[in-house]
């Protein structure tokens, strides 16, 4: 059989075949030409005794290492121009108005008087339990768990005028 009626009489089938493996029209195209050369060049050398079952098989090993190096290179099928950017970080207005913030409540902050100061920052910051921060400022439990409750309506009053 001819090389040319080899192709018109086994090149649908083919095709059939790698798109039922969800290539696309061009993908499987390109693929039963690949299949078509190997067994050209393979039959140069060798006898096949069938050429059909010689081109199936090659077609759909040709498909699996396609996929193989399409995973492995995790390739998109976009070009890279057409790709939204992402872009987590906030923007820079958000992140000046952050800042401000920032600095205005760290003016609140300092207003605390020093103890209290303390006791904020023990607590929210180092993480301590109210009975630790009593017996590190020598203080009951009842008194630091006020202050710290006045330090926080304060702040909270204080970053409603921010």
């Amino acid at each position: 059989m001819t090389q040319m009626s080899l192709f018109k009489r086994f090149a649908p089938r083919l095709g059939t075949i790698l798109k039922k493996r969800g290539l696309s029209d061009s993908e499987a195209e390109e693929l039963v030409q690949e299949a078509f050369l190997r067994l050209l060049q393979y039959s140069k050398e060798n006898d096949v005794a069938r050429e059909e079952g010689f081109l199936v098989r090659t077609a759909v090993n040709l498909s699996i290492d396609a996929g193989r190096r399409a995973e492995r290179l995790d390739l998109v099928s976009e070009p890279v121009e057409d790709l939204p950017l992402v872009d987590d970080l906030p923007d820079p207005e958000r992140v000046a108005i952050g800042r401000s913030r920032l600095e205005y409540l760290a003016m609140g902050f300092e207003r605390l008087d020093p103890i209290t100061r303390s006791i904020v920052k023990a607590r929210r910051i180092e993480g301590l339990s109210m009975r630790e921060i009593a017996l590190r400022e020598g203080l009951s439990v009842s008194a630091v768990e006020k202050r710290f409750a006045k330090a926080m309506v304060s702040l909270s009053s204080w970053m409603r005028n921010f």
